[in-house]
């Protein structure tokens, strides 16, 4: 299948030093197209286009980027594309195009036709991988090895044309002619990780005009299509560039105004689950009325108290009683309107519900699940947590890291990563990093900074200079902010790779103590005599045999200590708390099992 793609594709008209036509053939071929590519390529990046494609069988609509060498060679093949058939009202096709001219082929459904009115479609281009947006929102991402291979600078591309494949494209009419392709602006953003959402706008065309200073105009064609590309056929009309496929006899745009409609009613996306409420994505804004209206969503087995439509209009959330977030949701939404003058109304949809991760979230980082500690993963839009970029590695067959009571976690590593990424609800957390050093012997040889949501929280860690080889590390921030509802850690190396072994987060309340209530049968804990001074007892019991923590915290939520950390058998316990080096105040005492929270009680130091 993909070879036959590969004989038919729009990528197939980036060969051109190869199939370029004489004068001659090239009056042979039956139809005219267009293509419009940058005079610049650019290395890494998020290209973005607003598009209408033509609708037909026979007929593609391209957006793409491609690395344009002279002389030509399929060694150096680096092309990612966003190639719109004709023939299909709810598809476009994705795909990566790798040295050897090998294809890495999605085709995507989506939730509308992409020949009715405009949508915004996005490539997103990194060193660790390529993900594709339509409408603001990401719907699949390539990881694999061949991402390493994308690593040439490419043009930023258009075109249409009519492929001589009908098993492909369909059975083409030519008393349709003609047909055009609308592009109402593209952008480019250059890649900068750790900055903004990673990536910072440099341009934006408009389409006011051909700028001859950033684009060429083609006049080319290929194998595989029956279209021969002209100028004239790249035409400009009130702010649009309009690609036209034509008859040899009738080229260039002869239509009137473009028609610029909002024609579409806005779309269910997906939604996600947090400990109170499920919010709801959109394909675009939201008539404020019809999205809050509880009604116009159905939940089973959950009573939705309140819809309330959030800032930026294209996410609602559904308020509800507290949830269980191991079991599984289906959100059916329907009658929504969109912010058009014809206020087209949603059909009834439905997605199924992404549930938030309970806290404390512990993750493994390039290990498996194991005592208490989530799997690693691979991030991806529909992902609660991953890693961006890196190797994962165990380390040497031998090795023991010391200084740690959680000795397996640190036992696999993820070698020069770019991020690590959680779904969390917005508020504050407390997270810890687990770092150890097994390669290097000396300082200065692995050196990298930490920032979280753009910020640098740790400049210049170099984890043998600190602690040494095959020791741990525990990088701590205390009341951490998240307000997107997705913590973003960026691993920045300045010498060597950067690296990961554990990842802990735990929410915190105004208070400082995490955010978890639920409270088992049988379990207990109590603090006595409170106030006190100069010690009190901590007296706690369990249900059942597990690893237990308590950790003292002051009325910041900031940890002042681990008073004890251990397995301990099922019935009742005592701990003595010595206030030594403790100043007058309020405090926390927090009572974990297998790193579940159980209780949190408030103690009162005075002197």
């Amino acid at each position: 299948m993909h070879i036959k793609y590969r004989l038919v594709s729009c990528r197939m008209l980036l060969s051109a030093i190869l199939f370029f036509l004489s004068p001659l053939s090239a009056q042979e071929k039956p139809y005219r197209g267009a293509e419009y590519r940058t005079k610049a390529s650019y290395k890494y990046g998020r290209f973005e286009v607003r598009m209408k494609s033509a609708a037909g069988n026979g007929i593609l609509t391209s957006f793409f980027t491609y690395h344009d060498p002279s002389p030509f060679s399929t060694a150096n093949w680096n092309e990612i594309d966003i190639e719109t058939l004709g023939r299909y009202t709810n598809e476009t096709q994705f795909n990566t195009i790798t040295p050897g001219r090998i294809d890495h082929v999605q085709r995507q459904v989506i939730k509308f036709n992409p020949h009715l009115s405009f949508h915004v479609y996005a490539i997103e281009w990194t060193p660790d991988y390529v993900a594709w947006r339509v409408d603001g929102y990401e719907v699949y991402r390539q990881t694999a090895s061949h991402i390493n291979t994308l690593n040439r600078e490419q043009k930023i591309m258009m075109n249409i044309w009519q492929p001589n494949s009908v098993n492909w494209g369909g059975p083409f009419d030519p008393a349709g002619l003609p047909f055009h392709g609308f592009y109402d602006w593209v952008k480019y953003s250059a890649y900068t990780p750790g900055v903004g959402d990673n990536f910072t706008l440099q341009w934006t065309d408009n389409f006011d005009s051909w700028d001859q200073s950033r684009w060429d105009r083609a006049t080319h064609t290929f194998d595989g299509n029956n279209a021969q590309f002209l100028a004239d056929n790249a035409a400009f009309r009130n702010g649009y560039l309009i690609l036209c496929l034509t008859s040899p006899s009738a080229t260039g745009y002869r239509g009137g105004v473009v028609v610029d409609l909002d024609l579409d009613p806005p779309y269910l996306v997906w939604a996600r689950a947090e400990e109170k409420r499920f919010i709801a994505f959109f394909s675009e804004e939201l008539e404020q009325a019809s999205a809050e209206t509880i009604s116009n969503y159905t939940i089973a087995g959950v009573t939705i108290h309140s819809a309330t439509l959030l800032p930026g209009n294209k996410s609602v959330a559904l308020q509800t009683d507290s949830l269980d977030l191991k079991q599984s949701y289906l959100l059916v939404a329907t009658g929504l309107k969109d912010r058009s003058p014809s206020q087209w109304q949603m059909r009834l949809q439905y997605t199924n519900v992404i549930n938030a991760l309970p806290f404390p979230i512990n993750i493994n980082v390039a290990g498996q699940a194991e005592a208490g500690f989530l799997p690693d993963q691979t991030w991806d839009a529909y992902k609660k947590y991953g890693a961006v970029g890196g190797i994962e590695k165990s380390r040497p067959a031998g090795t023991t890291i010391t200084g740690t009571n959680a000795p397996a976690i640190y036992q696999t590593e993820r070698e020069a990563l770019s991020f690590y990424q959680v779904r969390v609800p917005s508020g504050k957390y407390r997270i810890t990093l687990m770092l150890a050093d097994s390669d290097h012997d000396r300082a200065g040889q692995r050196v990298f900074d930490i920032y979280g949501e753009g910020q640098l929280l740790f400049d210049n860690v170099d984890i043998v200079a600190e602690v040494g080889k095959n020791v741990a590390l525990e990088k701590m921030i205390s009341d951490f902010a998240v307000t997107d509802g997705q913590l973003d850690i960026y691993f920045k190396p300045e010498t060597g790779t950067a690296t990961l072994s554990g990842l802990k987060i735990e929410r915190i309340l105004a208070t400082g103590i995490e955010m978890n209530k639920v409270l088992p049968q049988r379990f207990g804990l109590e603090i006595f005599p409170n106030p006190f001074n100069p010690a009190a007892k901590i007296a706690y019991s369990l249900n059942r045999r597990g690893r237990v923590d308590i950790d003292l915290f002051n009325g910041n939520g900031q940890l002042i200590k681990n008073m004890l950390s251990a397995e301990q058998q099922a019935g009742s316990h005592t701990l003595t708390l010595e206030a030594d080096d403790l100043s007058a105040g309020v405090y926390w005492v927090r009572l974990l099992l297998d790193g579940q929270m159980l209780m949190a009680k408030k103690a009162l130091y005075l002197k």
